[in-house]
């Protein structure tokens, strides 16, 4: 249900203020998804925390896929 509900909030989000097919997401083993910039090539993690009525929607900074690290 966390998956879905983390998808369902992407989609809106990233739908609303992005060109289409600039943003892919991809789902990971744990219960993270991973969006994929596809102008810019810079990729981000998100995850939900808390529970699946009142958790929140975090994401990590967007980091270059250019990078070695």
């Amino acid at each position: 249900m966390k998956k879905i509900l983390m998808i369902m909030l992407l989609t809106f989000t990233t739908m609303a203020n992005a060109d289409e097919g600039r943003y892919s997401m991809i789902s990971s083993d744990s219960d993270s998804i991973w969006v994929l910039d596809t102008e810019k090539g810079k990729v981000k993690m998100c995850w939900i925390t808390g529970n699946n009525t009142s958790g929140k929607l975090l994401c990590k900074e967007w980091k270059d896929l250019d990078d070695a690290d």
